[in-house]
Parts: C-alpha cells; sequence; structure tokens
C-alpha cells in the first residue's frame, strides 16, 4: 500500500514537470496538450522554456518520422487486404468489412501524420512568446549543436525574439552557408549588403531578406542585380519594390535607369513613388506552360505514368521541354526527372548547359516513354537532392533553386500518396534549401500541387 502511494505521488510529480509533460505530447502526438504546455512555458521562466523546447524538437521531428512510416504500412496491409472472390457464406461481407477496417486505419495513421506536424509547427511558433532570459540559451546550444536544422530552427527562434545584435554576431563568425543563410533571414539586418554577391545562391537570397526594411540598400542591391543569376533578379526586384514602392520587371538595366533618375530624391526622402504596377510577365526569362521561370538553376519534375497518354500530355510536356532547353542560355544549371512508379533523373546532379549538355538534354527527353504508377512523393523527395541534402545540411554550389513539377493526376505508389501530406512533408524538408516550386497539374486540381506551391512561394496552374 505504501509503495504503491509513493509510486503514486512520484507519477504525479513527474507529470506535473513541464518538460516530461511536452516530451509526453510530442511522443503521443497530442497537439492540444502541445500547446497547452507551451503556453505554460511561455508565461514562465524564458531560460527554462528554451531548453525545454529545444530538447522537443528533434523529438518531434523523430515522431514525425516514425508516423510517415506508420501510415505507409497501413496503406501496404490496405493494399494487401484478400479480396478474391470465395463461395464460403458472408464471405464477401466479411471481406468487405476487412477493407473498411483497413482503410479506417490508412485515414487514421494519415489523420497522426498531420497532427504530427501541427505539433512540429507548435514548437516553432511558441519561440516568439518566450521571454528575453531565452536568448543566452538558444544562442549557447547555436554554438554547441552539431545538428544543422536544430541550429537553423533556434535561429528562425531568435529571429522571433528580436535578438538582432546576438544574430548579427554570430553573422560575421559563420561559415556554413545553410546556417549563415538561416541566420540572414531570421533578422533585418543591414549585415545583408555584404552577402548580396555571396557565391551561394541561399546566401544570396537570405541577405534580400536581411534587407528588408533598409533604405540604405536600395543601391547596392540594383548594383547587384547584374548578376546573371534569374531567381535573384526576380527576388531582387521584389525587394525593391517593397523598399520603394515601385514596381519594375526584374531587368537590372531598368532598375538601374530608375535608380539614376532618382537617387538624389531616394537619398533626399523626397521621391514620389510609381502608384502602378507595371504588368507581370516573363520578361528576360522563359516560360513553361505560361508559368514564367525566372530561374537560370532548375529542375523539371515531369509525370510519365500511363493517364499523361491521353490527349497528348505527355507529347506535349515533351514538346514544352525541348523549346524551353533551346531557350535556356549557355550556362544555365538544368536536370530533368521522369517518374512513374520509379523517378529516373537525366544526370545525378544538375549540369551546365552548353551544346554538349543541351544535346545529351534533348536526346534523354526524346527516348523517354511511359511508365505505370505515380510515385509523386518519391520524385519530389529526388528533386530535393538536385539542391542539396536534407540529412546533412550540405548545399550544392550548382545545385538548382527553382524546381518545376507537372503531373496530371493523384500519387498512386511511393511513401506518400496522401495529396496534403505530400506536400507538407516536402515543404518541411526543402525549408532551409529554400527552392521555390512552381506545379502544374494537366487533368483537374490537384490539391498537392497547389499546397506545394503555396508553402514554398511558387505559382501554381490547372490545365
Amino acid at each position: 500500500m505504501i509503495v504503491g502511494t509513493i509510486l503514486a505521488i512520484l507519477i504525479l510529480s513527474l507529470q506535473s514537470d513541464p518538460k516530461d509533460r511536452l516530451l509526453e505530447a510530442v511522443r503521443e502526438t497530442r497537439v492540444d496538450e502541445t500547446q497547452k504546455v507551451l503556453a505554460e512555458l511561455a508565461l514562465g521562466d524564458g531560460a527554462r522554456a528554451a531548453r525545454v523546447v529545444v530538447a522537443a524538437l528533434p523529438k518531434a521531428r523523430e515522431r514525425l518520422n516514425v508516423l510517415v512510416l506508420s501510415s505507409a504500412r497501413a496503406r501496404e496491409n490496405y493494399e494487401n487486404t484478400d479480396t478474391s472472390f470465395g463461395f464460403g457464406l458472408n464471405e464477401e461481407s466479411l471481406k468487405q468489412k476487412a477493407l473498411e477496417i483497413a482503410a479506417g486505419r490508412v485515414r487514421e495513421s494519415v489523420g497522426h501524420v498531420l497532427d504530427g506536424e501541427k505539433v512540429y509547427q507548435s514548437l516553432l511558433d511558441i519561440f516568439g512568446f518566450l521571454k528575453p532570459q531565452a536568448i543566452p540559451v538558444l544562442m549557447a546550444e547555436v554554438e554547441r549543436s552539431g545538428q544543422w536544422l536544430l541550429r537553423c530552427e533556434i535561429l528562425d527562434g531568435l529571429g522571433a525574439l528580436g535578438a538582432k545584435e546576438e544574430l548579427a554576431a554570430l553573422i560575421d563568425r559563420e561559415c556554413s552557408p545553410i546556417i549563415l543563410s538561416a541566420a540572414l533571414a531570421a533578422t533585418p539586418c543591414e549585415k545583408g549588403t555584404a552577402y548580396l554577391t555571396h557565391g551561394q545562391w541561399q546566401v544570396r537570397i537570405a541577405a534580400l531578406e536581411a534587407l528588408r526594411n533598409s533604405r540604405a540598400a536600395v543601391g547596392p542591391i540594383i548594383e547587384s542585380m547584374s548578376q546573371a543569376d534569374l531567381r535573384y533578379r526576380k527576388e531582387a526586384a521584389a525587394a525593391l519594390g517593397r523598399l520603394t514602392e515601385t514596381f519594375l520587371l526584374p531587368d537590372p538595366e531598368a532598375w538601374s535607369g530608375w535608380w539614376k533618375a532618382n537617387r538624389d530624391d531616394w537619398e533626399r526622402g523626397s521621391y514620389s513613388p510609381i502608384a502602378r504596377k507595371l504588368p507581370e510577365g516573363p520578361g528576360r526569362t522563359v516560360a513553361f506552360y505560361e508559368i514564367p521561370v525566372h530561374s537560370s538553376r532548375v529542375c523539371f519534375v515531369i509525370d510519365r505514368s500511363r493517364s499523361m497518354r491521353e490527349q497528348g500530355r505527355f507529347d506535349g510536356a515533351k514538346k514544352e521541354l525541348r523549346t524551353l532547353l533551346e531557350t535556356l542560355p549557355d550556362g544555365a544549371i538544368f536536370n530533368v526527372i521522369f517518374f512513374g512508379s520509379s523517378a529516373s533523373s537525366l544526370w545525378k546532379y544538375p549540369r551546365m548547359l552548353d551544346s554538349r549538355t543541351r544535346l545529351e538534354a534533348t536526346t534523354y527527353v526524346d527516348r523517354m516513354g511511359i511508365e505505370s504508377g505515380t510515385d509523386l512523393f518519391g520524385a519530389l523527395e529526388k528533386a530535393l537532392t538536385m539542391v542539396g541534402s536534407t540529412d546533412s545540411g550540405r548545399l550544392h554550389e550548382d545545385g538548382v533553386d527553382t524546381i518545376v513539377v507537372l503531373s496530371d493526376g493523384q500519387a498512386t505508389v511511393g511513401k506518400v500518396i496522401d495529396d496534403e501530406l505530400i506536400a507538407r512533408i516536402i515543404a518541411r524538408r526543402a525549408r532551409y534549401l529554400r527552392p521555390v516550386f512552381h506545379t502544374i497539374s494537366l487533368s483537374s486540381d490537384s490539391k498537392s500541387l497547389r499546397l506545394l506551391a503555396e508553402l514554398t512561394g511558387g505559382e501554381y496552374r490547372a490545365k
């Protein structure tokens, strides 16, 4: 009796510890309990709260991986359910019931993964509500941790906490491109000017984000647009539009002319912005199915499942690719992935286009045929390897910055086939690699493609 009472007291004591309660909520994928504990932590000591959240983040990601695998197993069990016809009494009704039970388990497992995504996002969101005592704890963890992804997550948190001085100091001494880009993007910082021409495109894009409130950066940004990087030019034009309330196409000559005519007024603070927005368009770049591809580093992901035969969709896609290959300039970074039940890429990693590689790419496109099945998730995972490694955080020096995806149907095979899961998992893994996904659906509205474009800042077209 006494032993039982002591154990009960110990259990209650452990449950009252916010860290234990949070880790249990993460382990059990309980969204409401996770958010409740996080709210309690935000009201308490900031340093303690920071340590608890940092401990929970890797656990939440591990839990997500387990839930994804469980979802895949549930679907395999559904697909392997015996539905062969028999003559036993009530056999057909029993088999139908077995299918319904298996389908229910699939739906339940998908729901668990979506809850896991909510739990993980809740952990990220709470950083901005912690008290200032959290800042030195988080900075110490950034310096100490060998986990690149955790460091990036914490840097986002420091930005949400307004730790400008600490982030500025870290930027000065950071060498890893993925960490440097996370630090730059986390907070407004004049130091971004020094990284506008950095050798890694993710750092250049993040530098623009760092300069989002800087009037003094207008001239340096315009000067940096001379580099032959089409996505950078697009992002730079957008950044300049937000700063100056003037909207021009991503053309360095147009912006240079504007700066020459308006620099004095801008620096005196007497500039009157152009009220109207100039029409959008591909400008000096190319388009694929009417989506302007503002990129000199692009990978195409093309569906070659059997349904793509209908209405000449596959032939049309190959024709669009050939036209684009003729239009992209020498020096552009390129790759293409075709997918059915498997994903096949032209090259293991993207290559620079010249007369030889352009011919090699065109020949590859011409020879590609149809394959059964639609493993969209597997193809998107492969596309991310053209940017960098989601395991090590290493960014490819010649990696792509834009991924264009074309499909005509829902995923039918692969590790993940649920529309929302595909988009959310890929977008989460792409978060610090920073590619933009443009997506095209050729048959009907595609939830997965639409959501993926939305989550990564791309455009979506339904044909």
